[in-house]
């Protein structure tokens, strides 16, 4: 729940920008089914066959609220492309995924999960999307990558990284998971970890904060 309710305080002060309390049913009013919220592009579309999920993950698009540009949506169905780190947003009434990009995205919820743009607030860390693990005086952020490779030598859960139920034997294009852990300290210098639990070692007061942080 503390997770919600800091999203939830952050969004406060950046509310005020929003044209009133639902900017999506604003723009569907003005605009019918077309829906032409953004003036981002349509997403790519991975049309040939390939091993794994280029998304951050398999849950699918998610409901949840979006800091774009200095506004504020509400109620989207958003997704996080991990191979080009930008968010994809699906438009309602359409089958149609426009790709935001990253450059215009603050922050964004999928469900109660959180997510930040560190990069855009002037922190040191590669550009693109880390998920909130913990925040408070000092942070731990999760990011995952998704790389496109060939590799005839490709095993499932194997050089894959993680397990695809629908890994198809023979085809030798994949999306390689990359994931790490970020520590943001009071200063807001960010150190890269392989994983939490290299993170927490180093960091061991954070362990019953991490563990509370729910």
């Amino acid at each position: 729940m503390k997770k919600v309710a800091l999203f939830l305080l952050f969004l406060l002060p950046l509310s005020a920008l929003a044209q009133g309390n639902d900017l999506l049913l604003d723009y569907h009013n003005e605009s019918g089914s077309a829906l032409p919220l953004y003036r981002g592009r349509l997403a790519t579309k991975y049309s040939f066959s390939y091993n794994g999920v280029y998304t951050w993950d398999r849950a699918g698009f998610r409901e949840g609220d979006l800091i774009y540009e200095g506004k504020l949506y509400k109620g989207l169905q958003m997704d996080i492309n991990a191979h080009s780190q930008t968010l994809l947003v699906h438009v309602p009434e359409s089958f149609s995924v426009v790709d935001l990009g990253s450059d215009g995205v603050d922050s964004f919820s999928l469900g109660n999960t959180v997510y930040r743009n560190l990069s855009a607030k002037g922190i040191n860390v590669p550009k693109g999307f880390y998920k909130v693990v913990y925040e408070g005086k000092e942070c731990i952020y999760e990011r995952i990558d998704k790389e496109f490779r060939r590799d005839i030598n490709s095993k499932n859960d194997g050089s894959i990284g993680y397990k695809d139920p629908n890994f198809k034997e023979g085809v030798f294009e994949i999306f390689v998971q990359h994931r790490a852990f970020y520590h943001v300290d009071a200063n807001g210098k960010a150190k890269k970890f392989s994983s939490l639990k290299a993170l927490l070692k180093k960091h061991k007061d954070l362990r019953r904060e991490v563990t509370n942080y729910e």
